[in-house]
């Protein structure tokens, strides 16, 4: 049928420039519920009357979250009984649709999202969200263009659907580093079975640590002047499939896949000329005037391996923020540095244990303007489990898990609470990092819906 070989190209191209897409595409692992959703489609096609529009889909995912988070205060009594924080939260409700156009090699994708793990609350609590509205055109079998509001494809973890990773929420220093969402159009190369390329031109992204959708007018003071990013993924063993979750089945094969990413993007140029890109504050405070242009450049690498029923995944991210004064013209260069690195075992065909470590090298510059005694590191350890209520499926899973950090919080606290976010070593909405800390330790339960 036209249509279903429509959304099978259109998903391989979706799944190589974001992990959002993931789950409408034909490498989706829910196998438990891939089969019903293929089926819906005849039938949410039959109530679009006389419309060019054909198998429409439908997907809804929840996470329901409590969380206990225990801070060491760095001044005693400082917080008094907030340094103990404890609660529930729903993080994420998310609304999926994706259908083709009938007649063409023309699909589409929107998301709505309805928590405040994705922006750091910047919108009221329980309202939609729209995090993705994008067109894709199956140009041939081996070239796919997207174009609309997307998920910037430069960062590995941050790929991944929120019900395909590990841990309760993804590290600290992905919520740091990885650009968000962002409006253009990319170029997606998937005609080879071992590497896959996307190349795209987009408005660029908000500031580092605060990946906020892009939902804005081309003369929004959140807008850049322009943004590329290109990544490649090598297939080295094993088969694409199993790189779309973070876990890996018992009785699963070997595979292993190695990826690299860049991303540049700048602002200041062309109208507005002095906030243009966002988070500016914590430069004009380094500066001592306004900042009149802002680059940044990013930098990745990152593999994962995978076997019977265990998976490791480590990346290595870089940038380099560099701002310049409007009057005096003063320069700033700052390059940070982060890790991650996590495993997992099954111990039984429904238990999976996990462990990871994740860390920020924060650049000279801001260690210093973080005062005296600030740690130049922001890491953590977390530890943890999940249960899948369906063997090899992620439509219902419990997930458990502590993390410990091991630094002071006191530069996470300058440069985010100046970017506008929450004050905390990363957005406290996301992460339950919540700062003002010389170390905090969080424990964490958290039940997913796919349906």
């Amino acid at each position: 049928m036209r249509t279903t070989n429509q959304m099978n190209v259109a998903g391989l191209a979706l799944a190589a420039l974001s992990g959002m897409a993931v789950a409408q595409s034909g490498l989706d692992l829910d196998r438990a519920y891939a089969a019903e959703l293929r089926a819906d489609a005849d039938t949410h096609s039959s109530l679009l009357g006389s419309s060019n529009a054909a198998g429409l889909s439908v997907q809804v995912m929840t996470q329901m979250r409590y969380t206990a988070n225990f801070r060491d205060e760095l001044t005693a009594g400082a917080l008094g009984d907030s340094d103990t924080s404890i609660g529930f939260t729903n993080p994420r409700t998310q609304v999926r649709l994706s259908g083709a156009v009938e007649g063409t090699d023309i699909s589409g994708q929107v998301v709505f999202d309805f928590g405040n793990a994705t922006d750091n609350a910047r919108h009221a609590d329980g309202t939609a969200q729209l995090l993705v509205a994008m067109g894709v055109w199956g140009i041939n079998d081996d070239w796919t263009m997207l174009f609309g509001q997307w998920h910037n494809p430069v960062v590995a973890e941050e790929a991944f659907l929120p019900e395909h990773t590990l841990a309760v929420e993804r590290s600290g220093m992905n919520e740091w580093f990885n650009p968000g969402y962002t409006q253009g159009v990319a170029f997606a190369y998937t005609g080879s079975d071992n590497f896959k390329f996307v190349g795209a031109f987009s408005d660029g992204a908000t500031y580092a640590g605060n990946p906020a959708p892009t939902n804005s007018a081309f003369n929004s003071p959140a807008e850049n002047d322009f943004g590329f990013t290109g990544r490649f993924d090598y297939l080295a063993a094993g088969t694409w499939d199993q790189f779309a979750d973070m876990t890996s089945w018992k009785g699963s094969n070997y595979g292993a896949k190695i990826g690299a990413g860049f991303h540049y993007q700048t602002a200041g140029d062309t109208n507005p000329s002095t906030t243009a890109g966002g988070g500016n504050a914590i430069f004009t405070a380094l500066l001592g005037e306004a900042v009149d242009t802002m680059n940044i450049t990013l930098w990745t690498i990152d593999a994962q391996i995978e076997g019977d029923g265990w998976s490791v995944f480590a990346a290595y991210i870089g940038h380099l923020l560099d701002a310049e004064g409007v009057t005096a013209g003063n320069d700033l260069d700052l390059t940070n540095h982060g890790v991650v690195v996590q495993g997992s075992y099954f111990m039984s065909d429904q238990f999976e244990a996990f462990a990871r470590y994740d860390a920020i090298f924060w650049d000279d510059v801001l260690e210093t303007a973080a005062g005296a005694g600030a740690d130049g590191t922001s890491s953590a350890i977390t530890v943890g489990g999940n249960y899948y209520f369906i063997p090899e499926s992620h439509a219902a899973k419990f997930t458990f898990d502590i993390v410990h950090t091991l630094d002071n919080s006191l530069v996470g606290d300058t440069v985010i609470g100046a970017a506008g976010g929450t004050v905390g070593s990363a957005d406290a909405t996301t992460t339950g990092l919540l700062g003002s800390s010389d170390s905090e330790t969080m424990v964490r339960g958290q039940m997913t819906l796919v349906f």
